[in-house]
């Protein structure tokens, strides 16, 4: 045969191939190898092929053989073994790589003119190759490996031929991008149904007039109904109350009309079993669906359940907040870190401020009337520490005494860390039970005080007799002086053991006028001298038109004398060193208390103060704020006490680290003596 005429022979041959190739289908079993194994078992028909190949880019760039097809006779494996070697061979030497590389293809025209003993040549010798090409796969700018052709002519790939592998490319390229949609389409369309057959809401398919189509299982459980059995049915018919039906399919109609492509409606739906349940829809609209198979897809979420917990949840808000505003008592809701939240209108009014103003302000503010720089709240203590107290305290933010109920709460407003204040104005006979509570406590101090003041009163009057002896001596009349001061003293000390006696039984004293300056001026001269070695520094100020008070005075000296020693311990404690704040201040003027006269004498120093929470304990026996050993804790008690008997009143104010004040009103003389 002339070179013409097998030149169209082998065109002819060639040309079947290519049909053959295209009508081979990827069978949905097929893997792609199984794909290409059967195109390459074609291409090997060309009597000029002799090995064909198959191979894939790594991430790394490198080059896989997937599938090696060689024709018979030839040594398979030694052929698979090469190609290998060939596929991981450097760009230079590697004419698949460089096709992936480039995008285009690669041909080797003459094998026998590269480098000995390489994969290549190795390979040209093993099946008699003499030329050999490599054709990226690449359809849709999607890329799916590469083919390689080994010739026994060379220069084989030129002209007519490299036409026809071109085509065989593209016929390949395409079928692999068809099965790889294909594929992508099974998975996505199994994914889809395996939504539709577990999402945990309605879904239903209806045709463009309103019939439904499909049912999945969530919607057959709702509504008690088979898929079977509603099919074809009326969607209203089904998934509406039959008093809504014609409200539902108005807008419906309403919305096909308009064009709009969703809608969302929430409807009642009545089950097979007569219950009622709320759905609340939302509806994708296809009018554009091929041959209106599909009008719309509703998508439902059964919220029955919900609607009723909110119902009840409204409930409880509404009797919550119709409490928290009708009592009586101020309640506060607080942050842990003490920024209040919302106030009742008690509190609002006790505070005497607008609601707005109070919140988002903090506790200590409102309820403390603020505190020095650096001081530390105790009540922002409690709430940081989120247990539950109840205890007395004054609020000076609202004007009174209350017992404070501190309630830490679960969650507030979506959060937790919140806390509730209650604080409950003491009433008068609450107080009168305070009062008397206090007074039992203090019962018990005068059995300890009889017993203490028996043991001090046997040596007192030895020092003051054997005082009197010498004054009576002619020889010690230089020193009398002394002497008489040593029986003045020794007096008052008997006369407060002798108080101390009577602390526990009603005393028949008789009170007298005595003038206020003059009760300060005696105590001040027992207290100078150590006053003048701490440093501290005493200032008086009285009204002219101060009257005399009628009371005891011993026991209100004593009074005095327990305030200044309290006193002194504060301002040695902030003030270790001399100070110009290191001072006691001292006062008193008239002031009308109940339509009755009274003195009020204030004695102030500029300590320590006392924290807000223990306010309420300083006047019970044994309580005290001192180190261990440095007092009895009896002071304020027995100073209340006294006060009392005289018929006056004893109160302290203080602001922790800035000052304290004893305020005591006494009555005057002549509405004691009226």
């Amino acid at each position: 045969m002339n070179p013409e005429a097998h030149k169209i022979a082998l065109f002819v041959q060639r040309y079947k191939l290519l049909r053959e190739i295209g009508e081979l289908q990827i069978e949905p079993a097929d893997d792609e190898a199984a794909f290409l194994a059967r195109c390459c078992t074609v291409l090997l028909q060309d009597p000029e092929y002799c090995l064909i190949w198959v191979g894939r880019q790594e991430k790394d760039t490198t080059v896989i053989p997937i599938l090696t097809a060689v024709q018979n006779g030839l040594p398979a494996q030694e052929c698979q073994q090469l190609v290998k070697q060939q596929a991981s061979e450097t760009v230079a030497a590697n004419s698949a790589a460089q096709a992936l590389a480039t995008g285009a293809p690669v041909v080797f025209e003459d094998i026998a003119s590269a480098p000995k003993k390489t994969p290549l040549t190795l390979l040209a010798a093993a099946t008699g190759s003499r030329s050999c090409g490599s054709w990226p796969l690449v359809h849709n700018q999607q890329q799916y490996g590469v083919l390689t052709i080994h010739s026994i002519c060379e220069h084989s790939f030129t002209g007519i031929e490299q036409d026809f592998i071109a085509n065989v490319v593209a016929t390949l390229s395409r079928a692999l991008y068809l099965r790889d949609t294909s594929h992508h389409l099974r998975i996505e369309q199994d994914f889809n149904c395996e939504i539709v057959q577990t999402v945990q809401a309605l879904l239903v398919s209806l045709s463009h007039c309103g019939e439904i189509l499909s049912f999945n299982p969530t919607a057959q459980e709702v509504t008690g109904f088979s898929e079977e059995e509603v099919k074809g049915k009326f969607w209203v018919d089904v998934l509406i109350s039959p008093d809504k039906r014609a409200t539902s399919q108005n807008r419906l109609s309403f919305q096909l009309k308009g064009g709009q492509s969703e809608m969302n409606f929430q409807a009642e739906l009545q089950t097979r079993s007569g219950e009622t349940r709320i759905i609340e829809w939302h509806g994708s609209i296809r009018p554009d669906i091929e041959k209106g198979r599909v009008g719309l897809v509703l998508f439902g979420i059964d919220i029955t359940g919900k609607m009723a917990v909110d119902r009840a949840l409204d409930h409880a808000i509404d009797k919550w907040e119709n409490i928290f505003s009708s009592m009586l008592d101020p309640a506060l809701i607080v942050s842990e870190k003490g920024i209040i939240l919302d106030v009742n209108p008690a509190t609002a009014t006790a505070a005497r401020s607008p609601k707005d103003e109070l919140i988002g302000r903090g506790v200590c503010e409102i309820l403390h009337g603020g505190r020095s720089p650096g001081a530390i709240c105790p009540l922002e203590v409690l709430l940081a520490e989120k247990k539950s107290r109840i205890f007395e305290t004054e609020l000076r933010g609202l004007r009174g005494n209350f017992l404070l109920t501190v309630s830490p709460l679960h969650q507030y407003d979506g959060k937790s860390g919140a806390v509730l204040l209650l604080a409950r104005n003491l009433t008068e006979e609450q107080l009168m039970k305070a009062e008397a509570f206090r007074a039992a406590q203090l019962a018990s101090v005068g059995e300890l005080a009889a017993g203490v003041a028996h043991e001090i009163n046997n040596p007192i009057n030895g020092i003051i007799n054997y005082a009197q002896i010498l004054i009576d001596s002619p020889e010690i009349e230089t020193n009398a002086h002394f002497l008489r001061c040593i029986i003045k003293e020794g007096q008052r000390i008997a006369g407060i053991t002798k108080n101390l006696l009577n602390f526990s039984r009603e005393r028949q004293e008789s009170p007298e006028p005595v003038s206020v300056p003059a009760l300060f001026k005696s105590c001040i001269e027992l207290i100078a001298h150590q006053y003048l070695i701490d440093g501290i520094a005493i200032s008086e100020e009285y009204a002219e038109d101060l009257p005399m008070v009628f009371c005891n005075p011993q026991q209100i000296q004593q009074v005095f004398l327990n305030v200044f020693s309290n006193a002194r311990y504060a301002l040695n404690a902030r003030y270790p060193t001399a100070h110009e704040d290191k001072l006691i201040a001292i006062g008193a003027y008239r002031i009308n208390r109940n339509k009755q006269e009274y003195v009020r004498i204030t004695i102030t120093d500029y300590g320590t103060g006392v924290e807000q929470h223990i306010m309420d304990r300083l006047m019970d026996p044994f309580f005290s704020t001192k180190s261990k050993g440095e007092g009895t804790g009896l002071g304020l008690s027995i100073s209340h006490s006294l006060i009392k008997e005289n018929k006056g009143h004893f109160r302290i104010q203080s602001e922790w680290g800035k000052f304290t004040t004893i305020i005591i009103d006494l009555p005057v003389v002549a509405e004691e003596n009226g």
